[in-house]
């Protein structure tokens, strides 16, 4: 079993977030847009089963042995267009994605407030 990096996993976690943020703006920047396909971003538990540990960067000039993670593949939105209507955007669908957006970032700060609390309790406890 190989040890779990906390802070690591919720810094790409945040970076999970914030893509996942864009591409909700984007698609409601585009409500408005006829033919426009809203899109997201691929589950966070996806990008972790494929993540692997390789090896680590530490200049500019390496080859990743994996994508980048800052890059999240975005995906198309299956969703029926509104009957009588071409658009494909649903504005109170988008504006519930950014509530679930805005719940995973502060549940991910939480988590690594409480982690760190629990190291500075332990570092002056010692």
């Amino acid at each position: 079993m190989q040890p779990v990096n906390l802070f690591e996993l919720a810094s790409q976690q945040a970076l999970w977030v914030t893509a996942r943020q864009k591409v909700v703006a984007n698609n409601i920047a585009n409500v408005d847009t006829n033919g426009f396909v809203p899109s997201d971003i691929v589950p966070f538990k996806q990008v972790l089963n494929v993540a692997t540990g390789g090896m680590t960067v530490t200049d500019t000039r390496h080859m990743t042995a994996g994508g980048d993670r800052g890059e999240f593949k975005v995906v198309e939105r299956e969703r029926d267009p509104i009957s009588g209507n071409t658009q494909r955007v649903s504005v109170e669908d988008e504006l519930i994605t950014a509530g679930d957006v805005r719940k995973t970032y502060e549940l991910n700060t939480a988590i690594v407030k409480s982690f760190h609390r629990m190291i500075l309790m332990t570092a002056r406890a010692s």
